[in-house]
């Protein structure tokens, strides 16, 4: 029986363990459809169309990967099925025509983002074999396109260092979160206090990186620096009741909630500090190169300490990479500044 989403209906079928289903704009159609796809599937007759196949991945994704990924996933979905056309079903996609879309999308975008839409269409074909009994998967025979990956930009020590004395209060504090655990943007965006531990001097960063997009948690030493001035700020934090970090108090929409984004935060810093724009993802091979360029930690423990899966990641993020890991985190007090302006509380503004 069809049920109400949105301003739309969802219609669903259910057939010897498998669940068909789509979007209607009445209910009327929605039922019809149930009807004519149960005679279809009785009958063995079924030839899923491009768009239930779609559909129901992309149902599958949303509940257990970010909303980034969601996101990645329906534009290809789209773009894919404009390009074959909105009747094609499942069955008559080839890998000529998988191979002739991802041509376009290398010759009108880059070779790089036509290997995104492969991985992604792969993964969706690989899905639907698994849980509608699709017999092949004609994305498995198109090659990946070579592309050439340029160099990304890393600030260096003195610009980051500019960038850190541009701030004051809470954002001092945001941005040594990334300076002295190599986090990634949505790692320290969604920072509770209940992953920061000071007795044991250790912090716990979450992330989605992981084969079924589920959280993982995973606990890494703070350094003194970090300890000391994560304190101050729990100390004199603004939204006492919250249970995050770092929180926005700025007037709006998104007043006394956690950050999802802060386009601005460190263009504008960079801007005030005159020095060449970059991003959080900046910071992560920023620490990479601290670690493996002057304090010669090898790759495998910087991959531990950046969490990466494979140390070919880490080895992307710096050239020619055993420690404890506190020993690392230790290090990093040595790149970032002392005087510990957090300490001197009556010549600085909080927030």
């Amino acid at each position: 029986m069809p049920y109400k989403q949105g301003n739309k209906w969802r219609a669903v079928v259910k057939f010897k363990g498998h669940r068909y289903t789509k979007l209607f704009p009445t209910k009327q159609k929605a039922k019809e459809w149930e009807i004519r796809i149960k005679e279809t599937l009785s009958n063995d007759l079924i030839d899923m169309d491009y768009l239930m196949l779609c559909n129901s991945y992309l149902d599958h994704v949303k509940v257990r990967f970010s909303e980034k990924t969601y996101k990645e996933k329906v534009s290809v979905c789209i773009r894919f099925g404009q390009f074959i056309g909105k009747n094609t079903s499942v069955g008559q996609v080839t890998p000529k025509m998988i191979d002739d879309f991802l041509t376009k999308q290398a010759m009108e975008r880059t070779a790089h983002a036509a290997n995104k839409d492969r991985k992604n269409l792969l993964a969706m074909w690989n899905w639907g074999m698994k849980i509608y009994d699709l017999d092949k998967n004609p994305v498995i025979k198109i090659d990946r396109f070579a592309h050439d990956r340029k160099p990304q930009y890393t600030p260096s020590e003195n610009d980051v260092l500019r960038v850190l004395a541009a701030t004051s209060g809470a954002d001092r504090v945001f941005l040594l979160c990334y300076l002295n655990t190599a986090a990634r943007r949505s790692e320290i965006f969604n920072l509770k206090w209940d992953d920061v531990n000071f007795e044991k001097k250790e912090i716990r960063l979450w992330t989605r990186k992981t084969r079924d997009g589920s959280l993982e948690g995973e606990w890494l030493p703070m350094n003194d620096i970090l300890s000391r001035e994560l304190f101050w700020w729990w100390n004199n934090r603004k939204f006492k009741e919250s249970p995050f970090v770092f929180i926005d108090d700025q007037q709006g929409p998104h007043y006394g909630k956690p950050y999802k984004v802060r386009r601005r935060f460190l263009p504008g810093l960079c801007e005030r500090a005159g020095v060449k724009p970059f991003g959080f993802h900046a910071l992560r091979r920023y620490v990479a190169s601290i670690l493996a360029d002057r304090h010669k930690v090898s790759s495998k423990t910087v991959q531990r300490f950046l969490r990466h899966k494979s140390v070919h990641t880490t080895e992307l993020y710096i050239q020619n990479i055993n420690m404890d890991l506190r020993s690392v985190a230790s290090l990093l007090d040595e790149s970032t500044p002392d005087g510990t302006p957090n300490e001197k509380e009556a010549n600085r503004d909080i927030g």
